[in-house]
């Protein structure tokens, strides 16, 4: 009895009847069918942060003794914390300062994203705040200065390892002040790449609420409801005239939300990845590009505007001087503590001590105080 073909030699018959072409269009065929399963799976891969983001520590990091038990305080839930830094380095400063140096941190906001409610808290902290520096024991300075202060520390070092331990250096004294959360990631770009930015999405819709002048009264932003370009979005960004730093920062927070919307608008979202290959020279995060695309789609398809809560650390405005830096009197932002624990309690749900209230020291020598935000771009040493 003569034995039939299985079914894989009647199939291997059959490819070997047909044309070349129609044997080309077949592995073409095998192949798109192929291709399209495996970027199925992998798109299903990125819509799941848990698998994305699953060699995160999502406890500890915290490098003081008296430091709260993260891990058991977050319960379970997995939340994300980024930090975001605005480098207040343009091309005109650039040329003066230091080869390597990334200027003084204008902007900070850290994210807080709950990837099991989908919930946001953003949380900007004023640059002025009085904060004791990370890897200087007691020695306290303006929060945007820390980013100095890594990069100064070990001036033997390479050029690349002392940009990387400011930025180490800015991430863990903002992981410090809101009472040793761990600072998973990173992204710090210069404000210049901010306006590129926006220019790549086709600019963000927002309501200015007033006229933005310069110093020398040119009108630069109308009020009003308008498409703002990269330009005049930093122009409203970086104005600072009859405000303080602290309501500075919530404007920050709205038009970052305001952008956030054009980019789920545009869907320019998804396509974030791309975008920072356009900017790799302006911008440094120590995120893949998976889990970049991971959180676009995450933003894209699961948070909306009401799912962002904002914050800004409470404080109050004193002029005076700092232990190392008494014959100059600038202004600090004295953060409001017991308030800064609240926050962090009902973000993190972790309790810790408000400690005592900061203050400035009189100054040795008079000089006409500055105004709130300027500063030196290089900080005496402590």
């Amino acid at each position: 009895m003569e034995n039939k073909p299985n079914i894989f030699q009647r199939l291997w018959q059959w490819i070997r009847g047909m044309g070349k072409l129609q044997r080309t269009a077949l592995i073409a065929l095998i192949l798109v069918l192929c291709m399209g399963t495996a970027l199925a799976l992998y798109y299903s891969h990125l819509t799941d942060p848990d698998k994305v983001f699953d060699d995160i520590d999502w406890g500890g990091g915290a490098s003081e003794d008296d430091s709260p038990d993260i891990s058991e305080a977050f319960s379970g839930e997995k939340i994300i914390n980024i930090a975001f830094l605005g480098h207040d380095n343009n091309a005109a400063r650039s040329q003066q300062r230091v080869k390597g140096y990334t200027g003084l941190v204008d902007t900070i906001m850290v994210a807080a994203i709950n990837l099991d409610t989908a919930k946001v808290n953003l949380v900007s902290i004023p640059r002025d705040s009085l904060v004791p520096i990370y890897g200087y024991d007691s020695f306290k300075d303006k929060i945007n200065h820390a980013n100095y202060w890594g990069w100064s520390k070990d001036k033997g070092l390479p050029m690349e390892d002392r940009v990387a331990a400011g930025i180490t250096t800015q991430v863990e004294t903002i992981s410090s002040i809101l009472g040793g959360v761990p600072i998973h990631f990173y992204v710090a770009m210069d404000l210049d790449a901010v306006e590129e930015l926006v220019d790549l999405i086709g600019g963000v819709s927002y309501d200015v609420p007033k006229d933005i002048y310069s110093r020398r009264g040119q009108l630069l932003v109308e009020k009003g409801y308008q498409k703002l370009n990269g330009r005049k979005f930093m122009y409203y960004v970086r104005d600072r005239k009859g405000s303080s730093d602290a309501i500075r920062a919530g404007n920050q927070q709205d038009i970052l939300i305001a952008g956030l919307n054009q980019f789920k608008k545009t869907k320019t979202l998804l396509h974030a990845p791309t975008i920072l290959l356009k900017m790799k020279n302006e911008v440094r995060t120590n995120l893949s590009l998976e889990q970049i695309m991971a959180l676009a789609l995450f933003a894209s398809q699961e948070v909306s505007s009401s799912d962002i809560s904002t914050h800004v650390l409470e404080g109050r405005y004193e002029s005076g001087g700092i232990p190392g830096r008494r014959d100059q009197k600038l202004p600090y932002y004295l953060l409001d503590h017991p308030k800064r624990a609240k926050l962090i309690e009902e973000i993190w749900g972790i309790v810790v001590e408000p400690g005592p209230p900061d203050k400035v020291l009189p100054v040795e020598k008079k000089d006409p105080p500055k105004s709130e935000g300027e500063g030196d771009d290089y900080p005496s040493d402590p």
